[in-house]
């Protein structure tokens, strides 16, 4: 906990700081447990809309937060939305690393080791997991979707933000159902391998399908693999697992198993680049949308439509750096083309209206070039990490002020009839939005072995309140005026951390004080944003100023 003394020391900085924001406030010694109660929040100046996407995303998270019996385990999770009941494995992985705000650990906890422990509910033990998680009365009990092959990473995924967030090597090395967790999500990994792997290839087949759903071309059960079947290689899916294969690397690593942990990466580096042989088009710059394997064929030009999967690209970490820029060159003119200011275009151009025969989508329509929030938000957090950032706020803007005209967090917008789609309380667009907001904009992250702060506010004032319902929290305020960037920040994690500041634009020459101490910093640049610091910094509250100078300093 911070001390009384490092809070009173702070106290006129403070003080100061709270007259020009008239944002949020630090919190005080008297008020830490009302904080606590209040959750997680943020202010933006200029930007109303996006402060008020904190208590509609909290609300949202909350209402579908679910707690049920399965094979006598208590699972406690997130339904997708209002409509749904099951925990899906998809949505858990983009759910996970923001869920820590504003649920306890057992909601990021039990649904991870649920979904390892159904492993041993096929009758082939493979290491395939379950799609979804459901009380033993409902009909997606068991249920497996064999059209995609994306699960077993999505389950890696939200495993390793758990062991980030609280569980660290103990609970990797704790058993579930007699196996250890560490060897769980390697069965996991190994199934997609030995199963899902085309031919001698390190890329994942997959039904034909868009680059990322589960709505299957051909008519029959939208989500299962039958006979006959057209199968496609997705980006979508390579990028999930180079993803999974890295995380998995790292928690190796944490367990000791240094051998097996240079294994995973090996076979990461081998996913990357054979993804950016087979469906990299380097004149139009962007992944295709899926290669074709068989004899069919369509009158359309498939490599001509840009999916979402390039952003997941970025998000996932497989993009090399030369394929950023024409990435998110390419993403904007899949706006342009679907004549929207929103991030999540899930495809430039959709299929034909009578394409999918499993269930009928229209173009634009669901999986078929709708606008996603569940995506955008991760297309957010790579905007504002790849040098985007006034994009990506411009993007969130544009959802923000979407929600507030339709009062509600929808699964999916039409972009015809300009009209919100599908399931209200959408907990995936709800938890990606909120990475865009924590993760990106402010730059915050709480690990069990230390946390970050990386300010991509620019030019702006604003406040974030990040805390944890177990206790532990980030406040950081930003005021900036035409000569000074204060950023205040205030950190009760148990451990230390590194803070960093955008600059705003043409400012050549900085000095920076840390605590009142002037320190050397350096400069560095992402994309079209230009950035100072990263400054070790430890628990209580720090005060980091960065002033325009002619001296030396920046």
């Amino acid at each position: 906990m911070i001390s009384r003394r490092r809070l009173l020391g702070a106290t006129c900085v403070a003080g100061t700081w709270l007259a020009v924001t008239n944002g949020p406030a630090l919190s005080t010694t008297t008020d830490l447990q009302a904080d606590a109660r209040a959750g997680t929040s943020w202010w933006v100046a200029g930007h109303p809309e996006i402060g008020r996407m904190a208590p509609r995303i909290r609300e949202t998270l909350l209402a579908t937060a679910r707690e049920f019996n399965w094979h006598g385990r208590t699972i406690k999770g997130n339904s997708a939305g209002a409509w749904y009941e099951p925990i899906f494995v998809r949505d858990l992985a983009t759910q996970q690393p923001v869920l820590p705000f504003f649920l306890p650990p057992d909601y990021i906890r039990t649904p991870v080791e649920g979904f390892l422990a159904s492993q041993d509910q096929f009758a082939t033990r493979s290491g395939a997991v379950h799609s979804t998680l459901d009380a033993e009365d409902s009909e997606f009990f068991g249920y497996k979707a064999t059209i995609v092959s994306d699960e077993e990473s999505s389950l890696v995924h939200a495993a390793f933000a758990y062991f980030r967030c609280f569980g660290g090597p103990d609970w990797l090395n704790s058993q579930v159902d007699g196996r250890l967790v560490i060897d769980r999500l390697g069965d996991a990994l190994e199934h997609l391998w030995i199963n899902r792997r085309w031919k001698d290839s390190a890329l994942l087949w997959r039904g034909h399908t868009t680059d990322w759903g589960d709505v299957k071309r051909e008519a029959g059960e939208p989500t299962i693999l039958e006979t006959g079947d057209g199968l496609t290689i997705s980006p979508f899916d390579q990028a999930w697992h180079y993803r999974a294969l890295e995380d998995y690397a790292t928690m190796l690593r944490a367990v000791m198993r240094p051998a097996q942990a240079a294994a995973a990466r090996a076979r990461a580096a081998q996913v990357r680049s054979e993804t950016e042989s087979v469906l990299w088009v380097p004149d139009r710059g962007h992944y295709q949308v899926h290669a074709l394997i068989g004899d069919w064929t369509g009158s359309f030009d498939v490599g001509s439509i840009i999916p979402i999967s390039n952003v997941l690209a970025l998000y996932a970490g497989m993009a090399v750096p030369k394929q950023v820029v024409p990435i998110l060159e390419s993403t904007a003119r899949a706006e342009s083309i679907a004549n929207t200011d929103r991030a999540g275009t899930t495809l430039s151009m959709p299929f034909p209206d009578h394409f999918f025969e499993s269930i009928p989508m229209p173009g634009r329509q669901y999986q078929n070039g709708a606008v996603w929030d569940w995506w955008g938000g991760l297309q957010i957090v790579s905007e504002f990490e790849h040098g985007e950032s006034e994009r990506a706020i411009a993007h969130l803007d544009a959802a923000a002020r979407y929600w507030d005209f339709a009062d509600e967090i929808y699964e999916w917008f039409h972009l015809p009839s300009q009209s919100g789609q599908g399931s209200p309380q959408f907990a995936g667009a709800a938890a990606t939005m909120a990475q865009g907001v924590i993760r990106g904009l402010f730059g915050v992250d709480i690990a069990t072995d230390g946390y970050r702060v990386i300010s991509r506010l620019g030019a702006r004032n604003g406040t974030l309140r990040a805390s944890r319902p177990e206790g532990d929290s980030i406040e950081i305020a930003q005021t900036v005026d035409s000569q000074t960037v204060t950023l205040v920040i205030r950190a009760d994690t148990g451990t230390n951390g590194v803070a960093a500041i955008r600059l705003p634009a043409g400012w050549d020459k900085v000095a920076v004080l840390v605590n009142g101490q002037a320190v050397q910093a350096g400069r560095w640049r992402a994309g079209n944003d230009e950035y100072i610091g990263h400054w070790p910094i430890g628990q209580g509250i720090h005060v980091i100023t960065a002033s325009k100078s002619e001296g030396v300093g920046g």
